[in-house]
């Protein structure tokens, strides 16, 4: 596998991956013990893989080790993947951000534990602008909950928070890539995370 210390410095610049039917290939491989088709599926799908968990964490050494976790959970789970429920990169990246608000939520307990910050502190770990979610990353430790939460909103959430976490771009970004007015793409992105929010709260996904 491709060592994480050889990523570009921006990971949205690294070369696309390759397509669904070859990513699915590949996790069809992986259920038989294919430690090759692994390696294959690592080095496309790290790029994403690494700048969610570092969009989550900022901190290199705390991603590196979810990136770990997150292809030793596909070994072992692969053959649990149904391609009708979703596509590959779909389900890497929810394991990604599952595993990453799991690491956050330790880490953030231990702080609690040896508080090194006076009380309120803790707003100093949380995003700009750029990153409306961040407050609602705690809560998305319970897959097939996200996955339900976001089906329920409307395409144009939908499309607001996907380019958000999966393709990581920022409020101006998305507002340039879909044509929308940036007050616009804030709006889908604070309505849609409110209704996630709300409907994650109703199945007792929360702190």
């Amino acid at each position: 596998m491709r060592p994480i210390a050889s990523l570009p410095a921006n990971p949205e610049n690294a070369p696309a991956s390759a397509d669904e039917a070859d990513l699915v290939a590949l996790v069809g491989r992986i259920r038989f013990g294919d430690a090759a088709a692994l390696g294959q599926l690592y080095d496309l799908a790290l790029p994403r893989v690494y700048g969610l968990a570092m969009r989550v964490l900022r901190q290199p050494q705390d991603a590196e080790e979810v990136v770990s976790d997150v292809f030793l959970q596909v070994w072992d789970q692969a053959v649990g993947f149904c391609p009708e429920r979703g596509a590959v990169m779909a389900w890497l990246l929810t394991l990604t951000w599952s595993r990453a608000i799991d690491k956050q939520r330790r880490g953030r307990r231990q702080r609690m534990e040896v508080p090194l910050h006076p009380e309120g502190a803790e707003d100093t770990y949380g995003s700009g602008e750029d990153d409306p979610g961040h407050e609602l990353l705690d809560r998305l430790d319970n897959a097939q909950a996200v996955q339900r939460a976001f089906h329920a909103l409307t395409p144009a959430q939908r499309r607001v928070i996907e380019l958000t976490f999966q393709e990581e771009l920022s409020q101006p970004e998305i507002a340039a890539r879909t044509g929308l007015p940036l007050g616009t793409v804030k709006s889908h992105a604070r309505r849609g995370l409110a209704a996630m929010r709300a409907a994650l709260m109703a199945e007792g996904v929360s702190e």
